[in-house]
């Protein structure tokens, strides 16, 4: 037992010894100068890469010499245009009773509500069911829990799931054809109810809408760099704005836009997005460099739709809104079912300026990443090359001066092959059977004597 103590105590004290060598170890970086053109030509390569992608795309092309800051800002619309609609005969009509259809709209009736901050909706088509008033009918036939057979199926007190009312305890006629509906729950609720059914079966009501015009103001400011400025021009008029348009090649920074552009260029169609509504996003880009003059501080205008176009359910953006008035002193209501399109006024951006921390900062990363080239040099000639074994006799060196006994200094040699050449090999005394040598001089002996021989042989 006391045995097995012992070694085991003995193992723990080797262990505790190694690890304690291993701490107190001390690494210093060794200067190895190696003649090859192969290697120094790696060398050069990747130095020059590296220098070149700190000036060319840190400095140059990515500015990070500066210091940034987020564009804080915001937008508001104003829109313009009238429009007259008639759908009495359209050949692609499918309601009975197009009246309420025919009239003159202007931006009080279209734009809903009349303002936001950084958004505004242009209602484009709709579904108008007009002098409605409180009272007792039937639930709407394409309501699919309004149906019934009996009046036990429509309990009273109850209201009708994504229905219109609550029910009365009665089963009536259904007030239109849907289907295989004939009848319906009778409901207390806003009567008629709505007929949800757009008016025509391709076309958008106000298909005017695409020559609408509207024009976005929109105010910025850097806070870090106390700098503010507007899209629109310092030096504008009123003459300009009453006649500018724009268009991102002629005349990117007019602030007037038509409807019917934007979605072109947010790439999909007036009509076709009008017809059931969407959601188009207007990205107002200030990326400014304020180290130049402040005239070229610029916005730029990107369009693109952000609802899902090819959605086979729920597609498009439409809401309900109602109007009130009163007939003999009873209340009534036009309930309008509005499709439309709904644009958000998105404002992004960063400015620059030239601070000494952050060119300090790129600087010393840049020269930091010089090293690449050492390690790749080290990985080639370590590892790759043919004298591979030689080089790591040249860059690795244990030293123990304690144990070391006859232990001189090393150094590099050169020795002179037959034909004039040099090559280096490390020196280092080591014990040989009890005889010392130099292990540079046995390398280049080596070297030598076969050198010799080829010689001869040739």
């Amino acid at each position: 037992m006391g045995k097995a103590l012992g070694n085991f105590g003995s193992r723990v004290g080797s262990y505790v010894g190694m690890m304690s060598d291993q701490f107190f170890d001390y690494d210093t970086p060794k200067m190895v100068q190696i003649k090859s053109k192969k290697v120094g030509l790696i060398n050069r390569v990747v130095q020059i890469c590296v220098i070149a992608y700190v000036v060319i795309y840190v400095l140059i092309i990515n500015k990070d010499y500066q210091k940034r800051d987020n564009v804080e800002g915001s937008a508001t619309a104003k829109l313009k245009g009238v429009a007259y609609t008639n759908i009495t005969g359209a050949w692609d009509l499918q309601i009975d009773d197009p009246t309420p259809y025919n009239r003159i709209w202007d931006l009080a009736d279209y734009v809903i509500p009349p303002q936001q901050t950084n958004a505004f909706f242009v209602m484009t088509n709709m579904v108008i069911t007009p002098q409605q008033s409180r009272g007792i009918c039937p639930e709407a036939s394409d309501v699919w829990f309004g149906k019934c057979q009996t009046d036990a199926d429509c309990p009273a007190g109850e209201y009708v799931k994504t229905g219109n009312g609550m029910r009365t305890g009665r089963c009536v006629p259904a007030p239109w054809r849907y289907k295989d509906v004939n009848k319906t729950c009778e409901i207390r609720a806003w009567c008629p109810t709505e007929y949800d059914m757009l008016p025509r079966s391709k076309t958008p009501v106000l298909m005017e809408a695409k020559n609408f015009t509207v024009m976005i103001k929109n105010s910025i400011s850097f806070p870090l760099f106390n700098f503010s400025k507007r899209n629109i021009r310092e030096t504008a008029e009123k003459a300009y704005l009453r006649g500018c348009m724009y268009d991102p090649v002629k005349d990117p920074l007019c602030p007037i836009l038509k409807l019917g552009e934007i979605v072109a260029m947010a790439n999909d169609t007036f009509e076709h997005m009008a017809y059931k509504g969407g959601v188009i996003t207007i990205d107002i880009q200030w990326n400014c460099n304020l180290d130049r003059h402040r005239d070229e501080c610029l916005p730029k205008y990107r369009f693109f739709r952000s609802d899902d176009q090819h959605a086979k359910i729920a597609a498009g953006f439409n809401f309900r809104f109602s109007k009130f008035y009163k007939v003999d002193g009873k209340e009534h209501r036009t309930l309008t079912k509005a499709y439309g399109i709904l644009f958000n006024i998105k404002i992004t951006g960063q400015a620059g300026q030239f601070h000494f921390i952050p060119l300090m900062l790129n600087v010393a990363s840049g020269f930091a990443l010089l090293s690449l080239a050492t390690v790749m040099c080290d990985i080639v000639v370590l590892y790759l090359l043919k004298k591979r074994n030689i080089y790591k006799e040249c860059k690795y060196q244990n030293v123990n001066p304690v144990t070391d006994d006859g232990y001189e200094v090393p150094t590099l040699r050169s020795f002179s092959k037959s034909d004039g050449n040099s090559a280096i090999f490390p020196l280092r005394r080591v014990s040989y059977d009890g005889n010392s040598m130099d292990v540079g001089k046995r390398y280049a002996t080596a070297y030598l004597d076969s050198t010799s021989d080829n010689d001869r042989n040739s």
